[in-house]
């Protein structure tokens, strides 16, 4: 599962970091202005039509031009992973999150391709970084479950998804992976009641309706 954010290709808005470094100028001693990430409509198009080879020639001419712009470099890393690359993908994260750019759910993004890349101790920590960011979503919560479960870490992979259920009781494949969590812990009812669960929300979930009996053989 990898859900990405991409609202701010689209919308193309002005992007202005904080935290400008000051002036040394000894006769105005002004911050200077900070930079300006501003995303190019005619690279993001390209993108949104699914045209990665011209998105990214069209993001790297950018920043070509513009070294410093996080947010480009962050739409390039997107495009990276939309083509399976995601050794450059999380290059371009960590540069844009180093160029000052921490929006649009990078960090979830940046865990997300660490896991593809099997690496999991660096996935585990983007993802927490994201959890820090965003307390109240369930999708945060979920994915570093998913990462502690990938690292045998049944303890905290269990909390993260109770944390995800309270806030959405609903999702589905969190409770499908707290069966797991449960099921590699010996702990059947436990593991058996998420599936029925399961089924009270989406009574047609297949492999719901299959695991229970063999969780209870």
């Amino acid at each position: 599962m990898k859900a990405i954010c991409i609202a701010g290709l689209i919308l193309c808005a002005l992007s202005a970091r904080p935290g400008a470094v000051s002036s040394q100028s000894v006769l105005t001693n002004e911050p200077e202005a900070p930079h300006k990430m501003v995303c190019s409509e005619e690279a993001d198009k390209a993108l949104t039509r699914e045209d990665y080879e011209t998105a990214v020639s069209l993001h790297e001419s950018i920043l070509e031009k513009d070294p410093l712009n996080g947010l480009e470099t962050y739409h390039l890393g997107f495009i990276y992973g939309q083509l399976g690359n995601h050794s450059k993908e999380v290059t371009c994260y960590e540069k844009a999150i180093k160029l000052g750019f921490k929006e649009d759910r990078i960090f979830l993004n940046l865990g997300m391709a660490y896991g593809e890349m099997g690496q999991t101790e660096s996935s585990i920590r983007a993802l927490k970084q994201d959890v820090l960011s965003n307390p109240n979503s369930a999708e945060a919560h979920l994915a570093l479950a998913m990462a502690y479960h990938k690292a045998s870490a049944g303890d905290l992979a269990e909390k993260e998804c109770l944390k995800a259920i309270r806030l959405d009781p609903r999702n589905v494949d969190t409770r499908f992976l707290l069966s797991f969590i449960y099921a590699d812990g010996d702990e059947c009812e436990k593991a058996a009641e998420q599936l029925r669960q399961i089924l009270a929300i989406e009574p047609i979930h297949e492999r719901a309706r299959r695991d229970p009996k063999e969780i209870e053989r």
